[in-house]
């Protein structure tokens, strides 16, 4: 009997071992997804009104952002169109800027989130991005941040 209990947990291990090894499908869309998201980081980094383009939706893309009132210590949410926030980005950066996906999640090839790490020499920046496929292009329309000052 204690043989046959020793049996079944071997086969349980082995079985739930291998679903929990199992391997992630990534989606076809992954290239273009990230591809956006370095369009904007490329975009903003050498204030290349082009690539900003390419990669924000300007129609209806929108960036919030947490903002810290310097007279009251008051903490607000700013909310900018993209289009607004690409005119930001007028002149190229003489510092290096540097940028790594953390991670993609692609939904029904339609929607993704991209966390991306940006990193300058003044400040550090997380940044979420939700893009939507539309017309066959992949567009961010939502951007929130963290921004941590070095």
């Amino acid at each position: 009997m204690k043989n046959i209990k020793l049996l079944i947990l071997s086969l349980f291990t082995l079985v739930f071992a291998n679903l929990a090894h199992a391997k992630a499908e990534t989606s076809s869309e992954y290239q273009a997804v990230v591809d956006t998201a370095y369009n904007y980081f490329n975009g903003a980094a050498n204030a290349d009104q082009a690539l900003l383009a390419k990669a924000f939706d300007m129609e209806f893309g929108h960036i919030k952002m947490n903002i810290i009132d310097k007279d009251s210590g008051k903490e607000t949410i700013r909310s900018l169109t993209l289009k607004e926030f690409s005119a930001f980005f007028k002149k190229a950066t003489a510092d290096t800027w540097q940028a790594k996906i953390l991670s993609v999640d692609i939904v029904d090839d339609k929607m993704a989130m991209v966390k991306l790490d940006f990193d300058t020499p003044k400040t550090h920046y997380v940044d979420y991005l939700v893009m939507y496929k539309r017309e066959g292009q992949w567009l961010i329309v939502s951007k929130t941040f963290v921004a941590n000052k070095k």
